[in-house]
């Protein structure tokens, strides 16, 4: 089975080894990594899922012009009710869930009971939660909050710099967002912790006619910095090319669910196409045995995938072009896909409320 990788670290190797370290339960996490690489290649369906995704809020305050969200008109958004959310952690608990990421189509900030939410998990032994973030609804208050409830790591989506990221990222500030990500690393060090460990990360087209400035800049602000491949996530898909031999890796690792309780075939179906249950009527183990999630492996087994929605607007099927970049002084080696580079100088955020 060939996985595309399309998220590359650009930190400093001892950065990275620093980071592999920090991250605490590292047999755990060994095993956890040797068990989400085996099923797939396997096609060998685990007893539960390796990982939940879990939307805590559909919302999101920014309307980026790479993002899905703006073909999200007729979905409905939302924040997950706290009794559904402690259900489905109760079960992960229960089936000893090693990692859970606590953000989807929106900005998990954007839930009032964000830091309840990291907290419960945490008490019930959960040993990974994390989530994504745009980072501009934090303050001072919410930042240390969550140092407090015990959160993982946190992964700043912060396209390019200056000028090039509050383009992207309105209405965000670039000042005001890099120093609330240092006062989140002061605190941190403050209380002589480890977590939550920082990662930062940019769309390619942000930062690829100088990566080098935004590593530099980075480092020793957050404990990881990368970028991923652009996705035109946007509807326009002439010029995108599916590679035939593709076969997705995620229906044998992960389980996505929405805000209000249905799961989706995956983290990249943002438009619901494909509904494979419920967890406010079913268990998150029955689901992953149920019918529909047997008939989607067994479509990706036969390279069938295209029979489903959500794979016809995917990236990570796409056709893969390898180009190589120099960044500090050392090749390294960037997958981009056919018919997917962004123009960030075309690029200007919707700005609607």
């Amino acid at each position: 089975m060939k996985i595309n990788k399309d998220y590359f670290i650009i930190s400093k190797k001892i950065e990275n080894i620093r980071y592999f370290l920090s991250q605490g339960n590292l047999y755990k996490h060994l095993l956890d990594r040797f068990y989400w690489y085996l099923c797939p290649r396997l096609k060998w369906t685990s007893h539960f899922p390796k990982h939940i995704d879990i939307e805590t809020s559909s919302a999101c305050q920014m309307k980026c012009p790479m993002c899905a969200r703006h073909l999200m008109d007729n979905i409905l958004t939302g924040n997950m009710d706290f009794d559904l959310y402690k259900r489905i952690v109760d079960e992960c608990t229960r089936e000893k869930v090693y990692s859970i990421k606590l953000s989807w189509r929106g900005e998990p900030l954007l839930n009032p009971k964000i830091v309840e939410m990291v907290t419960y998990a945490k008490k019930m032994g959960i040993p990974n939660v994390a989530f994504l973030s745009n980072g501009e609804p934090l303050n001072n208050e919410i930042i240390e909050d969550l140092i407090d409830a015990g959160l993982d790591w946190i992964s700043f989506s912060f396209d390019g710099l200056g000028e090039t990221y509050e383009r992207i990222r309105y209405p965000a500030k670039f000042e005001d967002t890099v120093e609330k990500i240092l006062y989140m690393k002061k605190v941190r060090e403050q209380k002589r912790l480890k977590k939550p460990l920082i990662r930062v990360q940019s769309i390619w087209s942000a930062i690829k006619d100088n990566p080098e400035e935004y590593k530099m800049f980075w480092q020793g602000k957050a404990d990881r910095v990368a970028f991923i491949s652009d996705q035109l996530r946007t509807g326009n898909m002439k010029d995108f090319q599916h590679d035939p031999n593709y076969i997705c890796p995620s229906p044998w690792q992960r389980m996505c669910v929405a805000w209000d309780g249905k799961v989706t075939q995956c983290h990249a179906d943002y438009m619901e196409g494909f509904i494979l249950g419920d967890v406010t009527k079913k268990s998150l183990h029955g689901i992953w045995h149920d019918k529909p999630f047997t008939i989607l492996r067994e479509k990706m087994k036969n390279k069938k995938r295209l029979a489903f929605a959500p794979c016809r607007v995917c990236c990570d099927g796409g056709v893969p072009e390898k180009k190589t970049v120099t960044i500090g002084g050392k090749n390294k080696k960037v997958l981009q896909y056919v018919g997917q580079e962004l123009d960030v100088a075309d690029m200007e955020t919707r700005k609607t409320p």
